[in-house]
């Protein structure tokens, strides 16, 4: 009886009701009416104690890993659908179930989940090592003539080891292909032979995931995390066919939810469901008929959140994508044209809640199926003047807070362009209009040798999150009007005495004061966080290749208390390893380290200094010296390793 049930559940319609019994059956036995009446009430009611057992215990239960003995119980839950409403929903915990049912004319199973969000924020239960930096000052006096050693001060805090986040990609490609829907048929002839990898196992010979960038979503309590995964046809790392775009989400105790599904609002007043885990049908273009050298698809995707106008956070994502735009095109007097393109690889905004229909923003010449094809929503972020160079990448975004506190919603999302030479970019959330500068130190460009990598987050946000005696202290001292940003940037590093490149994070301090005075107030040398370091190819050392920690996204950052009651911060940084990896670190300690420990901090002073490129030239030059280090030590290490091995004494004593 349950597995009718559950049968006539999965094409349940709202719109007929009589369509819970067949229709034939329905007519033979309709005289008995009474009869019949009593057969639907139970009926009904069995399904309703069914459904509801699910939503009240399981919900109670966490809605998460219930312990199930024996296989065929595990059977039963292993594809049960987690539904999370978002815990300021308008409508009561009692009508969830019907406001699912009826209003989104979803299908419900008995074992699946539905509740509404009441889990918060848990500070990670993890084992840490004590860590320090160093921080070159530019808001010192005559710091553009001062030593190096002179704007260098030392920060003490806590890190964890990594946390390995990586998917299984044969269950994850398997899935896509099996799905077969039509953003996998239109991707797809970039790699015809999936389903051939997926049987000879040769998967990880030829895919590849990377570049995990997550949020917490506070209203669901959940974190939401993108990441890229790409096909090389040869097994090149650094020659990708194409690049998807992978979407998961994890609870508050960073265990992967895999039938989830978010009830979102849809920005005209209404809710939908959003399904997780997906690749996201992103409007890009492609040429299966032109790979060599193109590198299609999503690359280096960070989320962040913004808020709408609508008063909700969402999150979107910056990327950057090859595309290409006409430049000249002419007709004959047969009316046939001929069309020139030209190609660019340029940064995009996606909002992962919201759709476009067609690609026309990359691809101005549609086919009939794309016209109609969903996408995720997409904006192409240009710079002042329609001026678009070849080849964009390594913009770190950031939000203002003021702006958002003035106007109730998040109107533009702002980038650091260039961190030498201080460049910052303001780009509509609202509207297809250029960008334009907010700040530009000077007229020179290039990117230099420190690059974006996270978000940079806003400080005076942070600090609004929780009441405690020390944060009132120090807001108290922060001089009027001036924001603070953190985030993580990677210096560039090439043929430095360890491979072709090495890359590491750089903790960067940005601040701005008034309406438009933005200074990079410190800037951090290579930073290790104690990470294992992994080879770029697996069977060889580790500086063959490249040599690379790249951050890619501050996951969360949230104040609490101490054992002792002073103000405490947990910071979440999601890392890649050697360009294969999704890696997670747990910081503690580094905004108490850096702005309540420091007596004399130079961020709640006011004053003119910095508005110059010394500290990044001191942070650039150090990060030089580390690698020259790193690899003199590694060469030498490798040396006693092969004595050791051929049984020379020398390699004795290590």
């Amino acid at each position: 009886m349950l597995a009718w049930l559950r049968h006539r559940i999965r094409s349940y319609n709202t719109s007929t009701y009589s369509s819970i019994l067949p229709s034939a059956s329905f007519g033979k036995v309709y005289k008995i009416g009474t009869k019949l009446n009593f057969t639907l009430l139970a009926l009904c009611l069995l399904l309703a104690c069914s459904v509801f057992f699910n939503y009240f215990y399981l919900a109670d239960n966490n809605g998460l890993d219930i312990d199930t003995k024996g296989e065929e119980e595990e059977n039963v839950f292993k594809d049960r659908k987690m539904v999370i409403f978002p815990n300021n929903f308008e409508i009561t915990d009692k009508n969830l179930l019907e406001y699912y049912l009826k209003t989104l004319e979803e299908p419900l199973h008995p074992q699946d989940t539905i509740y509404r969000n009441r889990f918060i924020y848990k500070v990670p239960d993890v084992s840490y090592t004590s860590q320090t930096i160093n921080l070159f000052s530019g808001l010192s006096q005559n710091s553009q003539s001062s030593k190096c050693e002179d704007l260098s001060s030392s920060y003490s805090f806590d890190v964890s080891g990594p946390q390995n986040k990586n998917c299984d990609l044969y269950k994850v490609l398997g899935k896509f292909l099996n799905d077969d829907s039509e953003y996998f048929q239109e991707i797809s002839p970039l790699f015809p032979k999936l389903k051939e990898m997926l049987v000879k196992k040769e998967i990880e010979k030829h895919w590849f995931q990377l570049i995990g960038s997550s949020v917490w979503l506070e209203q669901y309590g959940v974190h939401l995390m993108t990441s890229r995964i790409f096909y090389s046809s040869t097994g090149d790392k650094v020659k990708p066919v194409v690049s998807l775009t992978y979407v998961q989400v994890f609870d508050h105790e960073w265990r992967e939810i895999e039938n989830v599904e978010l009830i979102v609002p849809d920005g005209e007043g209404k809710y939908k469901p959003m399904t997780y885990p997906t690749f996201l049908p992103m409007s890009v273009y492609h040429n299966e008929k032109q790979q060599q050298g193109r590198f299609y698809g999503v690359e280096d995707p960070r989320i962040t959140l913004v808020r709408n106008k609508l008063g909700y956070d969402e999150p979107i994502i910056v990327y950057n994508s090859h595309h290409r735009k006409i430049t000249d095109a002419k007709s004959d007097n047969d009316g046939e044209s001929n069309i020139h393109f030209k190609a660019y690889r340029s940064i995009f905004m996606a909002w992962l809640w919201q759709n476009q229909k067609g690609k026309n923003n990359v691809e101005e010449i549609e086919t009939g199926k794309m016209k109609n094809r969903v996408y995720v929503k997409s904006k192409e972020l240009i710079k002042p003047n329609n001026k678009r160079e070849d080849k964009e990448k390594n913009w770190a975004p950031f939000i203002n807070y003021q702006q958002r506190l003035q106007q109730g919603f998040d109107s533009h999302v702002y980038f650091m362009y260039q961190f030498q030479d201080l460049k910052i970019l303001k780009c509509s959330l609202l509207d297809e209009e250029d960008c334009v500068w907010e700040y530009q130190f000077n007229d020179k460009n290039g990117a230099g040798r420190l690059r974006g990598g996270t978000e940079l987050v806003n400080i005076n946000q942070l600090l609004t999150t929780f009441d405690h005696p020390e944060i009132k202290r120090v807001k108290d001292l922060m001089p009027q009007n001036r924001e603070i940003w953190i985030g993580v940037a990677r210096a560039a590093l090439e043929k430095c005495g360890c491979g072709d490149k090495m890359y590491r994070p750089n903790i960067v301090i940005l601040i701005k004061d008034g309406d438009d005075q933005y200074r990079l107030s410190h800037v951090s040398p290579f930073v290790g966080l104690g990470i294992l370091i992994l080879p770029w190819w697996p069977d060889k050392g580790l500086c063959d290749g490249k040599n690379l920690i790249i951050p890619n996204g501050i996951s969360s950052w949230h104040l609490n208390k101490d054992e002792d009651n002073s103000v405490q911060d947990y910071l979440t940084l999601s890392i890649s390893r050697a360009d294969s990896t999704v890696d997670l670190l747990h910081i503690k300690g580094l905004l108490k380290s850096i702005l309540f420990d420091d007596p004399n901090s130079k961020l709640l002073e006011l004053n003119d200094y910095g508005f110059n490129n010394k500290n990044i030239e001191c942070a650039v030059k150090s990060s030089d010296a580390f690698c020259k280090k790193y690899g003199s030590e590694y060469k030498l290490n490798n040396n006693k390793e092969e004595d050791k091995a051929n049984g020379n004494g020398k390699g004795s004593s290590s």
